[in-house]
């Protein structure tokens, strides 16, 4: 929580940041083959910045058809990241709110 960085104070909660335990998730649930689509919740700067950093991760760990970041409007809150299969070949890997 928190903390000053060269010369710039940071209140509240970090930005959330791709690592290991999230990349080892993708991998279990979305084949390498498959189409992506990468969402964040329209109007979170966060949700955006993390879902950049997921695509990133996405691209450089061998998914070749990876697509955004689309944003969305939902009809209720999401939180957390989730992954939407759409059908065997076509996900949506969904960036919400930080919890």
């Amino acid at each position: 929580m928190g903390g000053i960085t060269a010369h710039t104070v940071n209140l509240g909660p970090t930005a959330r940041q791709m690592n290991d335990g999230l990349g080892e998730q993708i991998k279990q649930n979305v084949p390498v083959a498959a189409k992506v689509t990468v969402v964040a919740v329209l109007g979170d700067g966060e949700a955006f910045g993390f879902a950049n950093q997921v695509l990133a991760w996405m691209k450089s760990n061998g998914y070749t058809n990876v697509n955004g970041i689309d944003q969305a409007v939902y009809s209720r809150p999401i939180t957390g990241q989730s992954i939407n299969k759409k059908n065997d070949k076509e996900f949506e890997l969904i960036i919400g709110t930080r919890q």
